[in-house]
């Protein structure tokens, strides 16, 4: 009579519960949770979010791609979508999960050179990025990323994580390829990362603001979805975007929806500010039409009580 033994789960996997919850899955299990929440879905949405689980099991595993049908979940009810742009968050939800890190340049170059070739291709083109010293610090995890930038702040260099760094991307040669390869499998070690701690947080916030506006002004969530059209890139194009992102959640939706800003048509101010960032590179025209905004409303308010 043979005694099946239950083999311990691995350190790996049990480091992994500590971010997701659960043990990790195998690709099936995402697709079979597409499946039970296709029905669901509307038409026009479905093929948006299947093809986003598909491409964030090979962005970075199984388990991502639960994570993102369970954001998308609460936004359908028992009638259907209590959203109605849910498509656009769809969209825009599956952008910003795959967040631009070296580790993702580098999955994209072994794409689009077939895959991870046995031999290197003397006719591929080097694709150069230029990332932040912050965003390379903060591929470690937490502890290590705080360690380091203390260290930094010691040796007063600061500023120096703020500056850029080349790297190239290429499979031109055996060791560039190795390095490839190399850099592309340090996947694994991405949901450890501060980087994708602080993503995972910037989407839960993004999330909650809709949530609210969903709940005090509905008209203005699919303004708050189309907010994140702002985060984009890696560098100071991507830094430049979250930090025009805060300003206007909190100088302008949080307050309206705590009640301490009396906005009448949210939907209207977030759209002037998010066209605003857009057409200026500063934040110079953004903050005079927030400005106009808020005293706007606080006249409105006043003229009518």
């Amino acid at each position: 009579m043979k005694v099946r033994v239950k083999v311990p789960p691995s350190p790996f996997r049990l480091l992994k519960e500590r971010y997701f919850g659960e043990e990790t899955r195998n690709p099936w299990v995402a697709r079979n949770a597409l499946t039970a929440l296709s029905a669901r879905l509307p038409a026009d949405v479905l093929p948006i979010v299947s093809r986003a689980v598909h491409s964030l099991i090979d962005y970075q595993d199984p388990d991502y791609a639960l994570l993102y049908l369970d954001r998308i979940e609460r936004y359908i009810g028992p009638r259907g979508p209590l959203l109605p742009t849910l498509g656009e968050l769809a969209n825009l939800l599956f952008q910003r999960m795959q967040f631009e890190d070296p580790i993702r340049i580098a999955q994209l170059k072994l794409a689009e050179a077939g895959g991870a070739p046995e031999r290197p291709d003397r006719s591929s083109s080097t694709r150069v990025e230029r990332f932040r010293w912050d965003e390379i610090i903060h591929m470690l995890p937490s502890r290590a990323a705080a360690k380091a930038q203390n260290l930094f702040a010691r040796l007063r260099l600061a500023r120096l994580s703020h500056r850029t760094v080349t790297v190239r991307f290429r499979a031109t040669g055996y060791f560039s390829l190795l390095r490839l390869r190399g850099l592309a499998a340090l996947r694994i070690t991405r949901p450890f990362s501060q980087r994708f701690k602080t993503e995972r947080t910037w989407v839960e916030r993004w999330l909650h603001m809709i949530d609210r506006c969903l709940v005090k002004q509905p008209a203005a969530a699919p303004e708050v979805v189309r907010t994140a059209m702002l985060i984009e890139g890696h560098g100071d194009q991507y830094h430049h975007g979250l930090s025009t992102w805060n300003v206007i959640i909190d100088s302008l939706v949080k307050p309206t929806c705590d009640g301490t800003l009396p906005v009448q048509s949210l939907s209207d101010a977030v759209r002037d500010a998010r066209q605003a960032a857009m057409e200026e590179p500063g934040n110079s025209r953004l903050l005079q039409v927030i400005e106009h905004i808020r005293t706007e409303a606080r006249c409105e308010s006043r003229t009518g009580t």
